[in-house]
């Protein structure tokens, strides 16, 4: 079902905190929560905490608990989406705001393998494929039925062995990728092909929103495809930097998150953004 909600004063956009880790992750809750407090809405776009890591579980989870109590301190309304580390945690997938002008989901539903990069990337593809056979070909090609199935096979990554686990002292499977030259490969097309897979998603599920925003990559950005702006707002880990997607009344922006020791802000002048009118324009020309 579509959820719409109405304008608010701000909100903040944020993906990949993966809170539980000792490092390649934010800072703490307490430094997210101070970066979020000014804004009356935070959308937190999947891989919030390490919820299918055994070793790792228990200390994110605290975390969780830890941001929500000071984000709720602050007045912040809170969405949490989820994403492939802790898709058993939410049940929301993917989420329209300011009457459907943007539509925000983790991206992990852009490919069968969900990681292309993980240890598990195919036990994931085998997963997809059965999760869509077991579902009516109505519903598979809809937009909630392929968040659905992506949501069933990502679940096959928190059935690792201990073995196959990335390190619980901070390293992720994106790092080790970049150490196997086949893997590294896998990103790079990744990287790549994300804003067309996202396009070609967003098309046939029929989203018409002009702005589409992910995480999940790792890969921050901004790309423009024929009447759309994709938006990636990276990740607080390896390889590369976090950014924010701003909503407010004058617009919508992308904006570099900043630290400074243990704490973020972000960064005065935008990556880019575009003023509500344009947005609306891309819209009315499609």
């Amino acid at each position: 079902m579509v959820v719409l909600l109405p304008m608010v004063a701000s909100t903040i956009i944020l993906s990949d905190l993966h809170l539980g880790r000792t490092t390649r992750a934010a800072i703490s809750p307490e430094s997210i929560a101070e970066l979020c407090a000014p804004f009356d809405r935070v959308v937190l776009n999947g891989d919030i905490y390490e919820a299918h890591h055994p070793s790792l579980k228990e200390r994110a989870t605290a975390s969780w608990h830890h941001l929500q109590e000071r984000l709720h301190a602050a007045g912040c309304e809170i969405i949490p989406i989820a994403g492939n580390h802790d898709a058993k945690a939410f049940e929301r997938r993917d989420l329209f705001l300011e009457d459907g002008l943007v539509w925000v989901t983790h991206g992990d539903v852009l490919d069968e393998r969900i990681a292309p990069w993980s240890l598990s990337a195919n036990k994931m593809a085998k997963a997809w494929n059965q999760a869509a056979s077991q579902m009516p070909i109505h519903q598979r090609l809809s937009l909630q039925g392929q968040l659905e199935i992506s949501r069933a096979a990502g679940f096959s990554e928190w059935d690792l062995k201990p073995t196959d686990r990335v390190p619980s002292a901070g390293g992720t499977s994106l790092r080790k990728a970049m150490r196997d030259p086949s893997r590294l490969i896998s990103v790079l097309r990744y990287w790549k092909e994300c804003p067309d897979r996202m396009l070609r998603f967003a098309r046939t599920t029929n989203v018409k929103s002009p702005i589409l925003v992910l995480g999940h990559s790792h890969n921050a950005g901004r790309w423009r495809r024929e009447d759309r702006t994709i938006l990636n707002t990276g990740a607080f880990g390896f390889p590369g930097r976090p950014y924010a997607v701003v909503l407010n009344n004058t617009g919508v922006a992308l904006l570099a998150v900043e630290r400074e020791d243990d704490r973020y802000r972000l960064a005065e002048k935008p990556y880019w953004s575009d003023p509500w009118d344009v947005v609306q324009a891309q819209v009315s020309s499609d």
